[in-house]
C-alpha cells in the first residue's frame, strides 16, 4: 500500500468515527428534550461529562483527589413516605471542632459542639441536622471545650494573643443569645457575630493544665501547676457549674498528673504517658483525700475507666505497638484484648460491660502514644466492639465501605440513648456522627 493510499484510508477511518460520534450525540440530545433517561454517551468517556449521579470529595480529612462520595455527608434523600434519610455515617461540620456534648431533648437525639475557629456553639438534631447557633459572640483561636451543666455551660480553652498563658472561660449559654440556621448542614452556618465582647461567664484560674467533667456534667475537676521549676506543686480544684462556685482540693508534689475520670467523689488520675516512661493510675477520694494506686508501673501506658470506675481500660507500649488489656478492680484480675489501639479512641457503653473501639487499619510501627500525640503518625480507623468480661471483640464498620476520607477517630462520645456514636476526625477536626440503629453496629 501506497503512503498516498495509507492516508486515504485513515482518513475514511477519521470521518466516520466523527459521524458515529455526532450521531450519538444528536440521539442523546433528542433523549433529553423528550424527558427520557438517556444518558450521556460521552461521560462513559470523560469524568466530566457526568451530572449529579455523585459528590466529588477533595483535600481534607486525607481525602484523595478526585474521589467519589456518595454515602456521607448531610445531604438528605427522601424515602417512600417523603421522609428525609441521612447517610448513616454522616459529617455534622468539616470546620474544625473544639469540643462535643450530646443529649437528648423531647426524645430526639442532639450534639452540641464548639467550633474553633470562632469559639461559636451550635446545636445540631441528628433527625433533620438542622444547625442552630447557641452562642455569637466571638472567642478565636479555641483548642479545647468542655461541656458542663447538661450542656447549658462549657468551657472554652484558648491562648490570648502574644501569650502563652491557657485561659479557662466557662460560658453560660442559657444567656447567650440563640440564632437557627436555615441550612441542613452546620458546615454552612454563618458564624459572623453581632457582638465581639464576651458573652455572660465567668474565667476560670489562669495555666489549668488538664480538666475532667464529671459523669453527671454537674461538676468539673482540674489540675494547675504553682512553684517554680524546683519546687513546682500540682494542685487540684473543682468547680460546680450551678453554684458557680471553685474549691482547692488536692495537692501534690509530683506535678504530671492527668484526671482520666471525676464522679464528684472521685478522681482517677493517671501519669502523664510516654512510651519509655512507666505509667500509673491513682484513686483520690476527694472527702477524705485518701490517694490509693490502681495500676502501676506500666510502660507508656494510658486509661478509660469504665463510667462505674470498676474496670479499667489501659494500653501497655511495647516494640512498635500496643497492647490492650482490661482491669476488673473487684476482681482483681487482668484479660487481654486483641487489638492494637489507644484508650483515648474508645468510648464505654453505660452497661460498663461493653466498649467501642477506634482501631487503626493498619497499625503502623511507631513510639506510642508518642508518635500519635505528636501528629507523626496518623490513622486510618475501623470501628470494633469489645466484650469487657471475656475480652471477645467484634467488626461494627470500617468508614472506608461508606466514605473515602480518612478518619483518624478521637473524642468517641455515645448519645444518651447509644443510638448515635460520635468523633472529631484528628486529621482535620471535622465533627461526625454514625448512627448505630440504621447502621451496622446496632
Amino acid at each position: 500500500m501506497t503512503k498516498k493510499q495509507l492516508y486515504i484510508v485513515v482518513g475514511m477511518i477519521v470521518i466516520i468515527a466523527l459521524g458515529f460520534l455526532l450521531a450519538l450525540f444528536f440521539i442523546s440530545q433528542q433523549g433529553s428534550k423528550e424527558g427520557t433517561e438517556t444518558s450521556n454517551p460521552f461521560a462513559n468517556f470523560f469524568p466530566f461529562g457526568k451530572s449529579g449521579t455523585s459528590e466529588t470529595t477533595t483535600g481534607t480529612g486525607g481525602t484523595e483527589p478526585g474521589a467519589t462520595n456518595t454515602e456521607t455527608g448531610t445531604g438528605s434523600q427522601t424515602n417512600n413516605n417523603g421522609e428525609n434519610v441521612f447517610p448513616v455515617l454522616r459529617e455534622v461540620t468539616e470546620k474544625p471542632t473544639a469540643g462535643l456534648f450530646s443529649y437528648n431533648k423531647t426524645g430526639k437525639t442532639y450534639v452540641e459542639y464548639a467550633e474553633k475557629e470562632t469559639g461559636n456553639i451550635y446545636e445540631v438534631g441528628m433527625e433533620d441536622m438542622r444547625a442552630n447557633r447557641l452562642s455569637n459572640s466571638i472567642i478565636t483561636r479555641v483548642s479545647e471545650a468542655f461541656f458542663g451543666n447538661g450542656g447549658k455551660s462549657v468551657v472554652l480553652r484558648y491562648v490570648k494573643t502574644n501569650s502563652d498563658i491557657i485561659t479557662s472561660f466557662v460560658l453560660d449559654l442559657t444567656k447567650s443569645t440563640r440564632e437557627t440556621s436555615s441550612t441542613y448542614n452546620a458546615t454552612t452556618t454563618a458564624t459572623t457575630a453581632t457582638d465581639n465582647a464576651l458573652p455572660s461567664g465567668k474565667f476560670l484560674s489562669q495555666g489549668i493544665q488538664d480538666m475532667k467533667v464529671s459523669k453527671d456534667s454537674n461538676g468539673l475537676f482540674y489540675l494547675m501547676r504553682t512553684g517554680d521549676f524546683n519546687d513546682r506543686i500540682s494542685v487540684g480544684s473543682i468547680f460546680d457549674f450551678q453554684k458557680n462556685k471553685t474549691s482547692e482540693v488536692f495537692l501534690s508534689p509530683f506535678s504530671e498528673w492527668l484526671p482520666v475520670y471525676f464522679d464528684g467523689s472521685t478522681a482517677l488520675l493517671q501519669t502523664k504517658a510516654s512510651q519509655n516512661v512507666p505509667g500509673f493510675l491513682y484513686s483520690f477520694n476527694i472527702k477524705t483525700g485518701d490517694l490509693q494506686k490502681i495500676i502501676g508501673d506500666v510502660s507508656g501506658m494510658t486509661t478509660l475507666p469504665s463510667p462505674d470506675k470498676q474496670k479499667i481500660l489501659y494500653s501497655k507500649s511495647n516494640r512498635g505497638g500496643i497492647t490492650l488489656q482490661i482491669y476488673n478492680q473487684k476482681e482483681s484480675s487482668t484479660i487481654d484484648v486483641s487489638l492494637q489501639t489507644l484508650p483515648e479512641k474508645c468510648v464505654w457503653k453505660n452497661d460498663n460491660l461493653s466498649i467501642y473501639c477506634a482501631v487503626p487499619n493498619p497499625f503502623p510501627n511507631g513510639e506510642y502514644p508518642d508518635s500519635w500525640y505528636q501528629g507523626i503518625i496518623s490513622f486510618s480507623d475501623d470501628i470494633w466492639k469489645v466484650d469487657a468480661v471475656t475480652g471477645k471483640t467484634v467488626s461494627i464498620f470500617s468508614p472506608r465501605s461508606l466514605t473515602l476520607k480518612l478518619l483518624d477517630m478521637t473524642n468517641l462520645t455515645l448519645s444518651p440513648s447509644e443510638d448515635f456514636l460520635f468523633f472529631i476526625n484528628k486529621r482535620n477536626s471535622s465533627l461526625w456522627a454514625f448512627d448505630l440503629i440504621n447502621g451496622v453496629g446496632a
